[in-house]
């Protein structure tokens, strides 16, 4: 058998057996003294120079080689094992996943009915809600013009208030002096009790039976001279929300009253003169309330137009007086 012909590694095999067999002998006993002063024989590279092979190598290096190739590959098989086992636990979750999105997803549709049907509702509601609370607000205001309040009645100890009122009515309006104690319902001071040495006397609201009679008191204390004596002011009882809105509409009168033009309040709305000339030729003119009068040339027509708000427009005119030209 050609030694150049085998394996490096069987090569290197046999060199180290030859060397072996001269250190213990043919029967494997140790070795004489004077063979071990002798220098071991040294295997000659049997692979010739410059051919390109790799170095030899023992047995026990290709074993260790294997087991560490055996070893990784084991290592990867759990590692592949493991990955597995994950990807199945995954795959579970992300299906539990699905499962808990598509309950969710038929609940947030169940939702978003009902919440659509409850803003339908609510839309409805709202819509109710107002009309009542315009409702209410009519009829208050509606009871409310059976009242007068009274500013600056002074306040006595154990006084009659009723009474009170009723003197003071029956000197306003004589007219109707004799129905006044039975026209009035009731008349009762507002606020807690104040010590008769305030500076302040609390307001009086008198309420009334009759709307006539409410009515004629309250024409007749715009012009009376008494009232401005003892400085006593008559009020109509207004809401909160009239009383906003004449706050608001106030600046509007004002400037008609320093033009000359005459305006006021009835209720929450503003009626402010509108003077304007009446051409020649016209016949006649009509306001809503139903007047139709006859005009000349050279007359002047004064209209009332009602203002709720100062960012609405006006309301058509109420009023019409022809007059003399100024």
């Amino acid at each position: 058998m050609d030694i150049n012909k085998v394996h490096s590694y069987a090569k290197q095999i046999r060199g180290e057996l030859a060397i072996l067999t001269e250190k213990t002998g043919e029967n494997g006993s140790e070795p004489t003294t004077d063979k071990v002063n002798r220098p071991a024989k040294k295997s000659k590279t049997l692979a010739s120079e410059g051919d390109g092979e790799d170095e030899d190598v023992s047995n026990m290096t290709i074993l260790m080689a294997i087991q560490r190739m055996e070893n990784m590959h084991v290592e990867s098989l759990i590692s592949l094992k493991r990955v597995e086992d994950l990807t199945k636990q995954n795959a579970s979750s992300i299906k539990d996943l699905v499962h808990a999105i598509e309950f969710q997803n038929k609940r947030l549709e169940k939702v978003e009915s009902q919440v659509g049907s409850m803003e339908n509702k609510l839309q409805t509601v709202m819509k109710d809600n107002a009309l009542l609370k315009n409702k209410c607000m009519q009829l208050e205001n509606y009871q409310r013009r059976m009242n007068l309040r009274i500013s600056g009645l002074p306040e006595r100890a154990g006084e009659d208030v009723k009474k009170m009122v009723v003197d003071l009515f029956s000197q306003v309006s004589p007219s109707i002096a004799n129905h006044l104690p039975h026209s009035l319902d009731v008349a009762h001071r507002l606020g807690p009790p104040r010590s008769t040495e305030a500076a302040s006397h609390r307001r009086v609201i008198a309420r009334f039976v009759s709307r006539t009679h409410r009515d004629q008191v309250w024409r007749d204390a715009r012009a009376s001279a008494l009232l401005r004596e003892r400085k006593i002011f008559l009020t109509e009882d207004l809401t909160q929300e009239d009383k906003e809105t004449r706050n608001k509409l106030w600046p509007l009168v004002e400037k008609a009253r320093k033009e000359g033009k005459r305006a006021g309040f009835r209720g929450a709305c503003a009626y402010i003169e509108v003077i304007e000339a009446v051409k020649p030729g016209a016949v006649a003119l009509s306001s809503p309330r139903g007047f139709v009068k006859s005009t000349r040339a050279g007359l002047i027509s004064r209209d009332y137009r009602g203002l709720r708000s100062p960012d609405v427009a006006p309301d058509p005119p109420y009023r019409l007086e022809p007059t003399a030209p100024s």
